[in-house]
């Protein structure tokens, strides 16, 4: 984990920059949005970020206050002023929850569970950011209408009313906030070197100065950190509040560490390197412990600002370093300027990073997902929104767990058939001229059990560390008995993977779930073609032994396809020995001789295909040889050799 690399100074410098201007706008509206301010937002992304850049186990990774932490931040803000009476009164449990979401993330590290947290199913992230995304839009009502004296503050509240909120619109900041979003919207097609919510931070609070609409603006943001005004005392902890502290610690810290490791996953397929997941959550229990000391709030690895340090140059932890640094200098200097941006501005960048948070992706394609799935992320979506998101997580984890358990409870395989599997794999590749050759260049994954979240993690590892002499990664589908969402987008990831390494890929003996979900998500045909689909693995290991189906990146071939072997168990899997495309040659005739020089199979015009057998009788295995008279002028007749495996 690099410092500093000297060739890479300069890019680091500029990748820092450009992720702190991405930050800056993100950081005052999360910190107006928590109701802790903005300056609030501020000591966050310079102090986690400054922590967690030199002590994370992601080089490229910016941390920062993230959407979906600030609503719950928000939520438990307002739920502990609302019972001590005032902010002032509240901040001393505030201070608790916010360190020992720090603390908790740094023993999580200790403990070597950053690996383990990544097993969330990806149901429930899509139905709780989604849940997020609409909070975040819902509650810039005020900010968006200029009504900030409305009575009403919860989601389900302003939804109730929102005829209230456009009766007494303030239409500037209508207009403001619209003008805001639209230029963030547009803006990318003038230029896209600089963020475009920073562009209408700047270019409506300008235009704002100038024209004076009555609009409510931040005013004076001066450095000083929080006067904690209660005293610790005995009474202070009863249960009550140590159950509340306890539970709001900890679902930070859980949905920090999800937040934070699946950005690492972002980055390290950006940059090509690997992530260590438990330094990373130390580093961000670090950075979020020493936040709350200071007046910031929890904030975990963000998405949009690492993208940007990425694309920027930003390769080392000294891009993080930069950002923080560029963070601190507006924070000591900047505070003029800051007071005259309008509410309405950040009010419509929130909106716009709510739009963003919702899986509008998973949300299209729900037609094409289980219902189950579906179920699940729709419950932890409405609860997120209508009810409690803390809980809505815990209830989503639930579902997918019991359904997760009903559907192992329905499989039914034995050991037999996989070592059968297995055993017949390796007698027809030792049956190939150049097997050894074969095998250093194919390598053929079986798949066992279901394909679903708790699979992601292990398979991803081992698809990285195959070698560099494989050419064709061939996945063998025949113990898969189901595959959910989360394993599909496994799937994508590998494939991407492999096909960046120039590697093609074949399925064998896919079950009708599995294809109608791959078609689903349009891997099949977009990633990998329907004639790399095949129904046993036999079939398809022997159709890449013929010359050119290896080198050749999977040309389609409308030559004859001649198996070297064949196995008639009478499994409905490759029980027949059959010559692909004979159809191009009507008149062809196929002889099939044993060891002995002994006809044992001859060919008739309406069955071309031998099952292994000479009147009733099963053949024995072994070697066996073919004629195979075309009657064509412009080709040539084959001989050769077939393999009969039992």
């Amino acid at each position: 984990m690099a410092f500093v690399v000297k060739s890479e100074i300069k890019n680091d410098i500029l990748g820092g920059f450009s992720a702190g201007i991405v930050t800056l706008p993100v950081a005052l509206a999360y910190g107006v949005a928590t109701g802790l301010g903005p300056l609030a937002g501020m000591f966050s992304a310079v102090i986690l970020g400054f922590l967690a850049s030199i002590f994370g186990g992601t080089n490229t990774q910016i941390s920062c206050p993230t959407g979906a932490m600030t609503v719950v931040v928000a939520f438990i803000v307002a739920q502990e002023v609302q019972l001590a009476g005032s902010l002032a009164k509240a901040l001393p449990v505030l201070v608790i929850i916010f360190a020992l979401t720090g603390i908790i993330q740094i023993v999580l590290a200790l403990l070597k569970l950053g690996t383990d947290i990544r097993y969330v199913p990806y149901t429930v992230v899509s139905g709780f950011m989604s849940g997020i995304g609409v909070i975040i839009i819902v509650l810039q009502a005020k900010d968006i209408f200029g009504v900030y004296d409305a009575p009403y503050k919860s989601v389900p509240q302003i939804l109730g009313h929102l005829n209230y909120f456009i009766a007494q619109a303030h239409w500037p900041s209508v207009l403001v906030a619209c003008l805001t979003i639209a230029i963030i919207y547009l803006f990318p097609r003038i230029s896209k070197r600089i963020p475009s919510s920073l562009a209408a931070l700047i270019v409506v609070s300008v235009l704002t100065y100038f024209l004076p609409m009555g609009i409510k603006k931040l005013g004076m943001v001066e450095m000083s950190f929080p006067h904690i005004e209660t005293a610790f005392s005995a009474e202070f902890f009863n249960s009550e509040t140590l159950f509340r502290i306890l539970l709001a610690g900890f679902s930070l810290a859980l949905l920090g560490s999800i937040n934070t490791l699946l950005t690492s996953v972002v980055a390290d397929k950006m940059t090509q390197t690997l992530h260590r997941s438990n330094r990373e959550l130390f580093g961000q229990g670090l950075g979020n412990f020493a936040s709350s000391l200071f007046g910031g709030f929890p904030g975990s690895g963000a998405t949009a600002c690492t993208v940007a340090n990425i694309q920027s140059g930003g390769r080392n932890k000294l891009s993080g370093i930069v950002s923080s640094f560029f963070l601190l200098i507006v924070l000591l200097f900047g505070g003029p300027v800051a007071a005259e941006i309008p509410h309405a501005v950040l009010g419509g960048i929130l909106v716009y990073i709510g739009i963003v948070l919702i899986d509008k992706k998973t949300l299209r394609k729900m037609s094409r997902i289980p219902k189950a799935d579906n179920f699940v992320m729709l419950t932890v979506l409405v609860l997120t929104v209508f009810w409690n998101l803390l809980y809505a997580v815990i209830i989503g984890l639930i579902f997918a767990s019991f359904y997760f358990m009903k559907k192992m409870a329905d499989v039914v395989e034995t050991d037999t058939a996989k070592t059968k599997v297995d055993r017949i794999i390796d007698q027809v590749i030792a049956s190939f001229k150049d097997s050894e050759g074969f095998e250093r260049r194919v390598l053929v994954k079986n798949i066992r059990g279901p394909v679903f979240f708790g699979f992601s993690s292990r398979f991803l590892t081992s698809m990285r560390g195959i070698s560099d002499d494989v050419r064709v990664v061939v996945f063998n589908m025949s113990s898969v008995p189901y595959m959910d969402h989360s394993g599909v987008r496994t799937f994508i990831e590998v494939i991407q993977f492999l096909q960046e390494r120039g590697v093609n890929l074949c399925f064998s003996e896919l079950s009708p779930q599995s294809l109608k979900l791959l078609k689903g998500f349009e891997i099949v045909p977009n990633m990998v073609r329907e004639n790399h689909l095949f129904d046993s693995v036999e079939e398809c290991i022997m159709w890449l032994n013929e010359p050119g189906h290896i080198e050749n990146s999977f040309e389609e071939d409308d030559g004859l396809i001649i198996p070297p072997a064949f196995t008639p168990n009478g499994d409905g899997i490759n029980d027949e020995w059959e010559i692909k495309n004979l159809q191009l040659y009507p008149k062809a005739t196929i002889r099939i001789y044993d060891t002995s020089k002994n006809l044992v199979f001859e060919s008739t015009a309406s069955n071309k295909n031998w099952n292994g057998e000479l009147n009733g009788v099963l053949m024995p295995p072994g070697e066996y040889t073919y004629e195979l008279n075309l009657n064509d002028d412009k080709e040539e007749d084959r001989t050769g050799s077939v393999f009969l495996f039992r």
